[in-house]
């Protein structure tokens, strides 16, 4: 919420900034301003919010008696039914399937500290 305040934020001043433009010029301004706050700002920090999700999941389970091990043979069976028409990565709100469990597998030894069976 408060990062969606702060590009609203920005663009209100950017539009302070041109409105001496022309209606056309302002709206494409406004325009690139929200593609590029999407592109640059929001989704990747979507992305990031996916793998701590992942990271706080791992210890999660792990704390709870599951074998965090277990996660990338989820992920696995996940996509191989995830449909692969899928947006390239830097235009999603999730990780690739790929970056995903590339990641997953980096947090696994963090997650087996917590790990007991």
């Amino acid at each position: 919420m408060s990062q969606q305040l702060l590009l609203q934020l920005g663009q209100q001043g950017l539009n302070i900034a041109v409105a001496n433009r022309s209606p056309e010029a302002i709206q494409a301004i406004n325009m690139g301003y929200g593609a590029v706050s999407t592109v640059g700002v929001v989704l990747p920090f979507s992305r990031r919010q996916e793998y701590e999700a992942d990271r706080i999941g791992l210890v999660l389970m792990a704390q709870a008696g599951y074998d965090p091990r277990e996660s990338l043979n989820f992920f696995k069976q996940m996509m191989t039914g995830a449909n692969k028409t899928s947006p390239p990565e830097f235009l999603s709100t999730h990780p690739a399937d790929e970056s995903r469990i590339r990641s997953i597998e980096e947090m696994i030894p963090e997650a087996m500290r917590y790990y007991r069976k």
